[in-house]
């Protein structure tokens, strides 16, 4: 049997992408096994960090005489010629040409390069259906056009999956045990605008499908949720649909949003939280941070600081600014390396007192949680998407009452009743 490898990094659309390839070679007769001679890796680039850890890993594959498919954003132009330094041999296949995964595997085999870009809609692909958690991605590209994204480079254009395919891979993969369905994208709330559709449109769908399951949903910008919002609220009030939003709001500084053209306000973002948090008290907030933005004065620093008090997110991802080649703020100067470094410590130091205020609520409180996956404990979630780990047996898949008996700022701790 001819055996392949996918290693995936990046975001939950990334892990999605390489469902559709590993469901795609299997049935073209591969097997996926970690010591397969061809290695597919399927890329990300939004952090220098993660693209100098993944040329690193270029290079050891290579010395080991792995053959390698380079899938994902870092095969885009702007990192193409350090990807084809790292192995001259490398196949690349861009974000839009998954359909071409057997074709470019068996380049790799002949050692062959070549670069594969556009290709059939992923809808209409094989795939895997993993379970209890089931990735879709709902579509490609977004209509922003942020200065410090390079992914907008990797996926320029916005592409959705047709509302029958979404809805019919979600009915495929409840029949085959997924209990939690995260819908993802690169902007979820530019869903459908390319093809006549909407976000709400297609979230009704999915939550009228069959079956116990919970519906996640992936990061979705503050202009679009505010533009949605009565029907986002409605939803939200569904059995099925976590009680949960990622919205990124980079800066709490008006100014240096506008600098980094983001389509929405701060204002926006803070007043989706608070109409949602209105209706749903416990409603869990997930936000971005960049920190140390080219513009980004310290005054700034201290609006966005002073965002997070008014808010209290439940997490906040926090990104050290990284200049990506091909963006616009990557023509702009850089601050400060070690003040970088002082106000990202000072500003994990607010989000982890912030995120401990927040679960401490919870202790006491008696919960379902559905069980996704087994770390150290069983580990699952509650319905507004908070993290609980358990004690006792409890199997992936299954619903456990749980007593929440301690917390801190990324998780709660509980015991089963």
């Amino acid at each position: 049997m001819k055996r392949v490898f996918i290693e995936t990094y990046g975001c939950t659309l990334n892990h999605a992408d390489s469902d559709i390839m590993r469901g795609i070679l299997e049935e073209a007769g591969y097997a996926v096994f970690p010591d397969a001679p061809i290695f597919i890796l399927n890329t990300c680039a939004v952090k220098e960090t993660t693209e100098n850890k993944l040329i690193s890993r270029i290079e050891k594959l290579k010395a080991e005489g792995k053959k390698l498919v380079v899938a994902g954003c870092l095969g885009m132009e702007p990192n193409q010629k350090r990807v084809k330094k790292a192995d001259p041999d490398a196949v690349i296949v861009l974000p839009d040409a998954v359909s071409h995964i057997v074709e470019a595997v068996e380049c790799a085999e002949r050692g062959e390069s070549r670069i594969f870009s556009g290709g059939t809609l992923k809808g209409s692909l094989p795939r895997e259906y993993t379970a209890p958690i089931l990735r879709i991605g709902a579509q490609d590209g977004c209509v922003g056009n942020c200065y410090f994204c390079q992914t907008k480079i990797a996926r320029p254009k916005l592409a959705s999956i047709p509302l029958r395919e979404i809805k019919r891979w979600v009915e495929e993969g409840v029949k085959r045990g997924a209990k939690e369905i995260q819908i993802t994208g690169q902007d979820t709330g530019a869903y459908g605008i390319d093809i006549g559709s909407t976000l709400p449109e297609m979230l009704r769908e999915v939550l009228d499908v069959e079956g116990d399951f919970r519906v996640r949903l992936g990061m979705i910008n503050p202009g679009h949720a505010k533009r949605m919002l009565p029907e986002l609220l409605k939803l939200l009030g569904h059995e099925k649909f976590y009680k949960f939003l990622h919205l990124p709001v980079q800066t709490g500084s008006e100014k240096v949003r506008e600098e980094m053209n983001r389509m929405h306000s701060v204002g926006d973002f803070e007043d989706v939280v608070r109409n949602a948090r209105k209706k749903f008290p416990d409603l869990s907030v997930s936000t971005d941070i960049i920190v140390g933005y080219p513009t980004e004065s310290a005054d700034d620093f201290e609006e966005s600081k002073k965002l997070l008090e008014r808010v209290e997110p439940d997490t906040v991802n926090i990104s050290k600014f990284s200049s990506r080649r091909g963006t616009e703020a990557s023509r702009l100067g850089k601050i400060d390396t070690l003040e970088v470094k002082r106000r990202t410590v000072e500003m994990s130091g607010l989000v982890k007192k912030l995120g401990k205020k927040r679960n401490s609520r919870y202790l006491g409180r008696i919960a379902d949680v559905l069980i996704t996956e087994m770390q150290k404990t069983p580990t699952g979630r509650m319905e507004n998407y908070k993290q609980v780990c358990i004690g006792g047996d409890a199997g992936v898949g299954e619903w456990k009452k749980v007593k929440i008996v301690d917390c801190n700022h990324g998780s709660l701790f509980g015991e089963q009743v």
